[in-house]
């Protein structure tokens, strides 16, 4: 819709189209200047008005776009509020899990130099019986060439004493 300023309010006279009706120059100009301001003033209160309806509608849109985004928010807030909650909890699990590890893998270290310990010592007793082994081994082989000696002396002495007896 095109607005068009009233040309009798900058000092602009309108020539009437039809010559049949004379109006007196000063009553018809007042006249028409009070009906063109009385319309005048009605468009710009229709205006207004059509004004007032437009920033009702947009207030109405912004108090919505206001309301749904507070209620997202408030979503985000609590997604965001149990995103914590759960990473906190697997981060208290992972910790413990963690703690538990390296106390089983403590007590494996512990354990392994237990074994460890008693291997040694069974190795040490291995050594120890060999040593003795060989040892006895020794005074085996000693105690058998002293029981041949002893064998082949009983055996001369034999044939000595059965040779003594024939004599």
């Amino acid at each position: 819709m095109q607005k068009e300023l009233n040309p009798e309010l900058f000092g602009e006279k309108k020539v009437a189209k039809s010559p049949t009706v004379e109006i007196p120059a000063n009553m018809g100009t007042v006249g028409n200047n009070y009906l063109n301001t009385d319309r005048q003033i009605f468009e710009l209160k229709a205006q207004n008005q059509a004004l007032a309806d437009q920033l009702n509608k947009v207030v109405a849109t912004v108090n919505e776009l206001i309301k749904s985004s507070n209620i997202k928010f408030e979503k985000h807030s609590q997604l965001l509020g149990r995103l914590e909650q759960s990473h906190n909890g697997l981060a208290t699990e992972a910790g413990q899990k963690i703690t538990q590890l390296a106390q089983r893998v403590n007590e494996r270290k512990s354990l392994d130099l237990k074994v460890q310990e008693m291997v040694d010592r069974h190795n040490n007793v291995i050594k120890s019986f060999e040593v003795r082994m060989n040892h006895l081994q020794k005074l085996l082989a000693e105690k058998e060439a002293q029981m041949i000696s002893s064998q082949a002396a009983l055996n001369e002495a034999k044939m000595e004493i059965a040779r003594l007896k024939r004599l």
